[in-house]
């Protein structure tokens, strides 16, 4: 059986196995509808299509299912790699047991140590010497300590693989200690940087259907994982009594880490409900934009051949990216 990294425009007849990740079904220009199948195993991703759907295929090919596609042919189209579907076997559990095959291999895994690295950035937060960003954070990573460690960062644009998310937000803290000794002259308040660096994307877990990524919520869709952190920490700060709800007042540091959630995409039309007026809010999003745009530029680097050009990236204004390096 093939792997998605071996598969080729040549291929003529491709045996695959892999978990649908996600998929649409559209109306083409004859009025008939057609799927676009999203497929990944641990060695990469493939769109697939089916140009003649059934109400059967409908309720076979979903997401999170497991299809074995047989004699699929490949083709090439504007630079990226499809699969057009011809026959196919959904397996259940019992099937891949026969075959021998682990579910661990339909999923993308983020490169890193992940408990060694939690460990590390377990200490960092512990390391925090105001208490109200350590324990509003502290209680957070440990109510969803396997969530955070565990789920995608996006479904699409960014770190979308397991444990994205962690790897995404441990990479900010580092990043923000790393530039610490070059700023020293800086009026930076390193705590609330990597607090913040940690729960900018907490809502995340909320927002996302499931560990896969597979769709969103419907706290998700109608108000979206910015709001869902802001308000998980007010939730919080209100159980550490952090709130003086009598006197309707709210601790500054409170405020202040809510504020580096909230403003965490930079500006109000890439999401953010506020944008930052806070030193440590503009460094968390330029970090939160950098880490995305190297992520989303270097997958598709990924997918083209060396002195090739990527498809053209919506996120990056249309552009399109050349892979000059192997």
């Amino acid at each position: 059986m093939q792997k998605i990294k071996e598969i080729t425009a040549d291929n003529k007849n491709v045996n695959l196995i892999a978990r649908i990740e996600k998929v649409n079904v559209l109306t083409g220009a004859n009025g008939q509808n057609y799927m676009i199948v999203h497929l990944v195993d641990n060695t990469g991703r493939l769109e697939a299509r089916k140009w003649i759907v059934t109400e059967a295929d409908k309720a076979k090919i979903k997401p999170n299912n497991i299809i074995e596609l047989v004699d699929a042919t490949t083709s090439e189209f504007r630079g990226q790699l499809q699969a057009k579907i011809n026959g196919y076997n959904i397996l259940e559990q019992e099937d891949l047991l026969k075959l021998g095959i682990d579910v661990k291999e339909f999923v993308i895994i983020a490169p890193i140590d992940i408990e060694k690295d939690f460990l590390d950035l377990m200490k960092i937060l512990n390391s925090l010497e105001n208490e109200v960003y350590k324990n509003i954070t502290l209680t957070l990573i440990n109510k969803y300590e396997c969530e955070f460690k565990t789920y995608p960062a996006a479904m699409n644009i960014h770190h979308n693989v397991e444990s994205g998310l962690f790897w995404h937000s441990y990479t900010l803290v580092k990043n923000a200690l790393a530039i610490k000794p070059f700023y020293t002259y800086a009026n930076i308040d390193w705590e609330l940087l990597i607090a913040g660096s940690i729960l900018h994307d907490i809502g995340k877990i909320i927002e996302l259907l499931d560990v896969n990524g597979s769709d969103y919520s419907l706290e998700g869709k109608l108000i979206g994982h910015i709001s869902i952190g802001n308000a998980e920490i007010a939730q919080v700060a209100k159980d550490l009594n952090y709130l003086d709800l009598e006197n309707n007042l709210t601790n500054k540091y409170v405020t202040l880490l809510q504020h580096m959630v909230l403003a965490s995409h930079g500006k109000n039309e890439y999401g953010s409900p506020t944008e930052p007026v806070i030193i440590e809010a503009v460094i968390l999003s330029t970090f939160d934009s950098l880490d995305a745009r190297i992520y989303r530029i270097n997958d598709e680097i990924g997918k083209v051949d060396l002195d090739s050009w990527t498809n053209r990236l919506p996120s990056e204004e249309g552009k399109m990216f050349l892979k000059h390096k192997k």
